[in-house]
């Protein structure tokens, strides 16, 4: 591990600028998607406002409740808010609590097509502090701590990019980078985050999307695979550092009946499948193609479509027979 980590900072001496940014320049976290209800506790005196002009609709202290929505109102404490969104502002730092955990900065409730979805608008180094413990140990030796800093804040900005014209630029999953607010945060972590502040990846003038995972199977993937992203860093490469991690090898087994029934609610209503095979790997291993042949008919999908059909946790990478 000692090995890895110092592989990694080489990388970021050639790489590393200071990026120049306000303390008050926020990054978007959706905490919770597509819910129908969660549960809202805020601690010490709050305010409800609307986005974006700050005027307050609601004062209050100390708040336990249920948050729903109808076909036109977000329902918190049962009075309506006819409003597509409402910011929950504590007095109190980390006083705001989305389903138990709690979260720094402010909330907001946004109200689509019936469902719920709970952002996190947080101060970017803040944000970090929460993500570190989920995505490395905070026990790994400092120097390995600041470069996961810097790559975790290289990743935060690129996506904060190209997602400014939505409501949120990060997830709290795995999809983009694991955040658990609050709780996540621990004196080493906060010391990394902030020994680095500021310090991104660039490359030709640009925020290096950093792309990171705790184990690749014994080879990068090119993000030109998954991604319109084709520049030199983010070639694939061989790698011998993760051989002895548990992840290594992993094996997975699904009865038919859930697999037909996942892909059903993506739209395809098999009644029978006759087989299911690799189609086309890429030579570096991963796979490109995978072909299912049901209701005799073959149906082709890509290697990340049908990994993003099935589930992340179910196929851990793409790299897979």
């Amino acid at each position: 591990k000692m090995k890895k980590a110092s592989v990694f900072i080489v990388f970021i001496l050639f790489f590393c600028f200071k990026f120049s940014y306000s303390s008050s320049n926020n990054i978007r976290v959706a905490v919770k998607k597509d819910a129908e209800k969660f549960r809202l506790v805020v601690k010490g005196d709050y305010s409800i406002q609307k986005p974006f002009n700050g005027h307050i609709l609601d004062r209050g202290r100390n708040i336990k409740t249920d948050v729903l929505t109808d076909e036109n109102n977000i329902i918190i404490s049962e009075k309506y808010y006819n409003f597509s969104a409402v910011d929950i502002l504590s007095a109190k730092d980390g006083s705001v609590y989305i389903d138990s955990r709690p979260y720094r900065g402010k909330i907001r409730i946004i109200k689509e097509s019936g469902k719920l979805t709970v952002v996190n608008i947080i101060p970017l180094e803040d944000y970090l502090k929460g993500v570190l413990e989920y995505e490395v140990s905070h026990w790994w030796p400092m120097e390995a701590l600041k470069a996961q800093a810097i790559a975790a804040r290289s990743y935060a900005i690129y996506m904060k990019n190209i997602n400014r014209n939505k409501n949120y630029d990060l997830t709290s999953d795995i999809s983009t980078q694991v955040y658990g607010g609050k709780l996540g945060e621990r004196w080493r972590i906060n010391r990394a985050v902030s020994a680095t502040k500021g310090l991104i990846l660039v490359y030709n003038g640009k925020v290096l999307p950093a792309f990171y995972h705790s184990t690749c199977g014994g080879n990068t993937d090119n993000a030109n695979h998954i991604w319109n992203i084709n520049i030199e860093p983010l070639k694939g490469a061989i790698c011998v550092f993760c051989r002895n991690s548990k992840h290594y090898r992993w094996h997975k087994s699904i009865d038919i009946v859930d697999f037909k029934g996942i892909f059903s609610s993506s739209g395809y209503k098999w009644s029978g499948i006759e087989d299911l095979y690799v189609k086309e790997h890429f030579n570096n291993g991963y796979v490109k193609k995978v072909g299912i042949f049901a209701d005799n008919q073959e149906y082709v999908f890509s290697g990340e479509d049908f990994r993003n059909i099935l589930g992340a946790n179910l196929i851990r990478s793409r790299r897979f027979d």
